[in-house]
């Protein structure tokens, strides 16, 4: 049997879709969704921690498939 391991971590910071200082929950490295609105998210680094919304279905696919 293989052991399934989930690691999460839950951020604050503001969405995007809602407008609203929500938890975020990390799906993979630097994939958030909001637990408000459901909005999937790119945490982007430049100085300044921002959260940028995926709307793009073939940048999903990509991120997605790095993790297998």
């Amino acid at each position: 049997m293989k052991k399934f391991t989930i690691d999460s971590l839950i951020v604050h910071g503001i969405c995007p879709g809602c407008k609203e200082l929500t938890p975020l929950v990390s799906i993979i490295d630097n994939i958030y969704k909001c637990t408000n609105c459901g909005n999937e998210l790119e945490q982007y680094v430049n100085g300044v921690i921002k959260y940028l919304p995926m709307n793009n279905k073939k940048t999903r696919k990509i991120i997605l498939s790095k993790d297998k």
